[in-house]
């Protein structure tokens, strides 16, 4: 209900005068102009009034009640008067809260996710990956479970030689890394992934066409490992022996550590501080605890890679968890044996798994069958992560330029973020690799 000014007026003024009609009082205690007030204002104000005014009386009264009315009239303007400035400044404090707010209102902090995981950045480490042992072909030929990799925030899996893999497990710095290992020579493939981050690239012993990318791009001072299987050269490397009771081959029982690796890295004269600006992959905001749940997407909830007839990798999707288990292919026991890491006992699982299928071939020449990926030609790419499944392409145009993986509308793919597992897959392979 509007009630204007007038109203205001009226209604104090009228108000005032009743007061000052019914108040005034004569010695007998009754009222000295009730008598001539209308019926409906003695019903107003309780009652029947007693006593008849004199002459002068009641123009006194008359004379008290205009004057009583005319100050009513004033206050009321007055009291109007102040109303109207007081929704003045009512609303220009509201404008000064709003403005208040507007000001205090804080946006997002900049965008410094971990390079590896996604998450809030944990420090300014030099990134670090590791390259370790995978082959399983017999008693003696057998590396596995390899020590450490279950704590890498990304483990890069491809093809190497004689159809065997490798791994290259990578780590946020050299601070967060446990006893790794078996430790192997290094790959150009694994290398060429990791240049553009500036990663210190752990091995020991190289291919000749690894020494050759590490000449090219100058690379020599992130290199630690040397040119030749346990004779290092370069960089010496600081690492440790351990047969684990087993009767293994000597070549695979070489393990290192964080502590060694830093110890490495300074008799190398190597900074192991370093800001990577440049996530590894895109992934969803930690500022808004964003996630890709794959919204239309197909479920995809076993996947099976195929590198070749003896190495095979497989993961499960755990719905609980939200996560991927892992199991490797054993060819001594010609079926899939859950992959563990031998310092917790725990499988390895992983938030995403991305499969991306390339070129690989053997080097021309007398190369013993050392594969190269064919990276300037990109290829189909497969991103698993909440149980399902996104098709697209990546593309590496150049050794030192990262890895970019696009969906088939030509967006970036959007991982969830956590660990993820990187598998370089032979095109040859494409009719064994399934999910469902």
């Amino acid at each position: 209900m509007k009630i204007s000014r007038r109203s205001v007026l009226r209604y104090t003024g009228l108000t005032a005068a009743l007061l000052a009609l019914t108040g005034c009082t004569g010695t007998s205690g009754s009222a000295a102009l009730g008598g001539n007030l209308p019926g409906w204002m003695k019903s107003l104000f309780g009652g029947a009034v007693s006593g008849a005014a004199s002459e002068s009386a009641a123009a006194a009264s008359s004379e008290a009640a205009a004057s009583s009315m005319a100050a009513s009239s004033a206050a009321a303007s007055s009291a109007a008067a102040g109303s109207e400035a007081a929704a003045s400044s009512a609303a220009a404090s509201s404008a000064a809260s709003s403005e208040a707010a507007a000001s205090s209102f804080s946006p997002l902090p900049a965008y410094d996710p971990d390079p590896l995981t996604g998450e809030a950045r944990r420090g300014n480490g030099r990134m670090v990956g590791v390259m370790v042992n995978n082959i399983s072909n017999s008693q003696k030929q057998n590396a596995r479970p390899q020590r450490g990799i279950g704590s890498a925030d990304l483990l890069i899996e491809s093809k190497v030689e004689g159809g065997i893999t490798r791994f290259c497990a990578v780590f946020q710095s050299a601070d967060v890394i446990p006893e790794v290992g078996p430790i192997r020579s290094g790959r150009d493939q694994f290398l060429q992934l990791l240049m553009p981050y500036q990663a210190l690239y752990y091995h020991d012993g190289e291919s000749i066409f690894c020494t050759q990318f590490i000449s090219v791009y100058h690379y020599s001072d992130l290199n630690i490992g040397g040119k030749n299987y346990f004779n290092t050269p370069v960089h010496p490397h600081v690492a440790h022996r351990d047969s684990r009771g087993r009767n293994v081959a000597y070549e695979h029982t070489e393990f290192t550590s964080g502590k060694e690796i830093r110890q490495a890295a300074s008799n190398a004269g190597i900074g192991l501080t370093y800001v990577n600006e440049t996530p590894f992959f895109h992934f969803a905001d930690y500022r808004t605890l964003a996630i890709n749940d794959l919204p239309g997407a197909p479920g995809a909830r076993t996947i099976d890679i195929t590198h070749s007839d003896s190495y095979k990798t497989r993961f499960t999707y755990n719905n609980w968890n939200r996560n991927y288990k892992m199991e490797l292919y054993s060819r001594a026991a010609k079926a899939y044996e859950t992959t563990v890491d031998e310092l917790t006992g725990k499988q390895l699982t992983f938030t995403n798994l991305v499969v991306c299928f390339a070129g690989i071939a053997a080097y021309a020449g007398d190369s013993h069958d050392v594969q190269s990926v064919n990276y300037v030609a990109g290829g189909q790419a497969y991103l698993f992560t909440r149980g399902g499944v996104q098709t697209g392409r990546w593309e590496k145009p150049h050794p030192t330029q990262p890895l970019k993986l696009y969906t088939d509308s030509g967006e970036e793919m959007t991982l969830n973020r956590g660990k993820t597992y990187l598998a370089l897959v032979d095109d040859d392979e494409w009719n064994r690799f399934s999910y469902q």
